[in-house]
């Protein structure tokens, strides 16, 4: 009993320690400082629920206000249904009141929670969730719940305000609502072939993220540690005063604090985090390349860090003792198009699941609108499927080839058009999904 009182103290010795090393030592920054706002920019910050404004760009509204830029706010989700739902609205009123924002600067578009299904399975297939918009504030009242409504609404939104900078969730958080969110941004966008500068956020990712966790306004927010191998952060940074607005801001978020005050006021810090949207351009090839048969692998385009799956405690232990996790744990995602076919690549980090599901999707953005290919590999066999009133699906057949801890794919590129590509995989036991690498834009030259 005495050593296992003594292991224990060891233990919390070393938290506290490595705790005061990054509250006190953590003012080196080594990344680069502000996005350079100016007097003619005009900022669309986007959140998935009340709350996600003021922790997310808390500092950039306030320092928009301070500096007469134009400034308005997207809210997507009511963070609840019925009276949880109004509740959050009013504080988010509230919160951003605090902030100095005019109501009138801020929107609700009141969808339901579940925004990464909007963007799958119910892009025109409407959610049945008490039917559809009621409450007085949503921004369009009778709006199905469905993605083509949400998207529309990103769209009207984006053309009537004209944002020089758009503020967005960042595709790899790991709440569904934030990498839904991302992605009907970078839908919307890449529909209207919108330009502009495109910046993104974290909330959810780790249990161990943001670090120290609480109250610790001399601290900065940093990245993750397994993350800062990007090369795109940018920390944004916020003055004593506007901190302190920033918390009271915060504390008007009731219904979230009793669940867990320390996490919210974890982003009460000296400054905003935020990712520069990452630029991925795939050239195209003259030459026709067969990678089922070849030793050729796509090009990787994007790499996730190890063990950042969606399943979480408690489950994460269920599915890493009965189903190998690292079976699931995606990596890699690989992409590379040569003149008759687009090929598509994953990796995960132990292996290839027999009865696993691995899912690759592509959005092709031409000038006769937007389709979709959704592809599912199960038992080695690769299949179109019929997820949407726009998907392709064909009867060209789908190469594939499973080699160690990749599947390859390619799809016959005339199933694809213009010069603009959402890609995204993800990997599912039993229709639960497991990982995911978020979507991501994709400009072809060639």
């Amino acid at each position: 009993m005495k050593m296992k009182l003594i292991f224990i103290v060891a233990v919390l010795l070393l938290i506290f320690g490595t705790s005061a090393y990054a509250y006190t030592s953590n003012n080196d920054i080594k990344y680069d400082h502000g996005i350079n706002l100016t007097s003619s920019d005009r900022v669309l910050i986007v959140a998935p629920h009340p709350d996600d404004e003021t922790i997310g760009g808390g500092g950039v509204i306030r320092y928009c206000l301070e500096h007469n830029i134009p400034v308005y706010v997207v809210v997507v989700t009511n963070g609840g249904n019925g009276s949880l739902g109004v509740t959050r609205y009013h504080e988010s009123l509230n919160a951003t009141s605090h902030l100095g924002l005019p109501p009138n600067n801020i929107t609700f578009f009141e969808y339901t929670q579940g925004v990464d299904s909007l963007f799958n399975e119910n892009w025109d297939k409407p959610i049945d969730i008490n039917g559809n918009h009621t409450s007085n504030f949503a921004y369009q009242k009778d709006a199905p719940y469905n993605g083509v409504s949400l998207e529309q609404n990103f769209e009207t939104v984006i053309t009537n305000f004209k944002p020089t900078v758009i503020i967005y969730p960042n595709p790899e958080d790991s709440n569904p609502d934030h990498w839904g969110t991302s992605s009907f941004v970078e839908y919307a966008t890449n529909k209207l072939n919108y330009n502009c500068r495109m910046y993104t956020y974290l909330v959810h990712v780790s249990a161990v993220w943001p670090f120290p966790r609480g109250y610790f306004p001399d601290a900065y927010i940093l990245p993750p540690y397994f993350m800062t191998n990007y090369n795109s952060w940018i920390v944004f940074p916020i003055s004593a005063s506007d901190e302190q607005i920033e918390y009271q801001a915060i504390n008007s978020y009731h219904s979230q604090l009793n669940n867990d005050p320390s996490y919210l006021l974890t982003f009460v810090r000296k400054n905003d985090l935020f990712e520069a949207n990452k630029q991925i351009t795939v050239v195209k090839h003259n030459e026709t390349v067969n990678m089922i048969k070849s030793s050729r692998i796509p090009t990787t385009i994007f790499q996730e860090p190890k063990g950042m799956e969606l399943i979480k405690p408690p489950l994460e232990v269920y599915y890493s003792i009965f189903s190998n996790l690292n079976l699931f744990d995606l990596t890699d995602l690989g992409l590379e198009i040569d003149n008759t076919t687009t090929w598509m690549s994953l990796n995960t980090v132990g292996g290839i699941s027999k009865t696993g599901i691995y899912d690759f999707h592509i959005r092709s953005f031409g000038t006769n609108g937007v389709n979709r290919v959704d592809i599912k590999v199960q038992y080695g066999h690769a299949e179109y499927l019929d997820m949407a009133s726009n998907s392709v699906y064909s009867k060209q057949p789908i190469p594939v080839k499973i080699e160690g801890s990749r599947i390859v794919i390619g799809i016959p590129s005339n199933l694809l058009y213009g010069s603009k590509y959402m890609v995204c995989v993800d990997s599912k036991r039993n229709n639960q999904y497991i990982d995911r690498i978020g979507w991501y834009t994709v400009n072809v030259q060639g």
